[in-house]
């Protein structure tokens, strides 16, 4: 796959730390829960939004969404890239991934129309396939996947009883990287995750609730990609690299977005003011 600049790839932003203590102790829950039924997916989602605090806005949404992914992508063991698809109102994009092969398989499913997160969203069913399978269906973006040493595709659809969101797409390297247990983890989250953004959706339609995301997303984009940037060069966590922005800001009193996308031109060269990803 080439490096073309694709816009419904552009603003995805990264899941939270994967190694963290927290992620990996929710996901020693989440498989518990899948494997004993120990927990509903009403509790579970309560856990996953933080002792039951509401999603009030799209920040919150996408802060979830974040948690979430990497949850997934620490419990289940096939997973080499996650994402996150937003599918609905006549939009179609990333909003959360673990690296840029995630977006890059993702741009290639965007582009011929159809695919396993595709499917999965637009049908609210969950879709377990290896290339081999899924060539059958998906013939060009497969091809494009295995480019990528992608063999095997698990998405889970994320929706309302009101509308759909869109998906919860893991794709591995290994044939049969993904089972029936995988895919009841992966069910049990979106489901929790479902229950848990119910009422942010339940009042907007199809169209506002993806552009709002959207709206949000092109915000906090530079800023999650600066962070990385200073966990990197700093050796800190992603709280402490939020700090350092945060705290510029107040000193200079420019938003931080601005901060953000200054420091990731100086890092980066690009003069475009975008903050050129790697």
């Amino acid at each position: 796959m080439d490096d073309t600049s694709d816009s419904r790839v552009d603003d995805s932003i990264p899941t939270e730390v994967l190694n963290g203590t927290d992620t990996e102790q929710a996901a020693e829950i989440v498989v518990d829960a899948a494997i004993r039924k120990t927990i509903s997916p009403a509790a579970l989602g309560r856990m996953l939004v933080e002792a039951g605090r509401s999603i009030e806005d799209e920040n919150d949404l996408l802060t979830l969404l974040q948690r979430v992914a990497g949850i997934a992508h620490e419990a289940i063991d096939g997973a080499d890239y996650t994402g996150i698809t937003i599918d609905l109102g006549g939009l179609t994009y990333t909003a959360v991934h673990t690296d840029e092969r995630t977006l890059r398989i993702d741009s290639e499913q965007y582009e011929v129309g159809d695919g396993p997160c595709l499917h999965a969203a637009r049908t609210r069913t969950i879709v377990l396939l290896d290339s081999e399978k899924a060539m059958a269906r998906w013939p060009s973006f497969v091809a494009r996947a295995r480019e990528e040493g992608v063999n095997s595709f698990l998405a889970a659809p994320l929706f309302t009883a009101d509308q759909t969101l869109g998906s919860f797409n893991l794709y591995g390297r290994s044939f049969h990287a993904f089972d029936s247990l995988d895919a009841e983890i992966l069910d049990l989250l979106t489901t929790a995750v479902s229950r848990a953004i119910g009422d942010f959706a339940r009042f907007k339609s199809a169209q506002d609730t993806a552009e709002s995301i959207q709206r949000v997303l092109q915000t906090r984009a530079p800023i999650e990609q600066a962070k990385g940037v200073l966990m990197a060069m700093r050796g800190i966590d992603a709280d402490e690299a939020f700090d350092v922005l945060r705290i510029q800001s107040q000193q200079t009193n420019v938003p931080v977005r601005v901060l953000a996308v200054d420091f990731l031109d100086k890092v980066t060269g690009d003069g475009n003011g975008n903050g050129e990803k790697n």
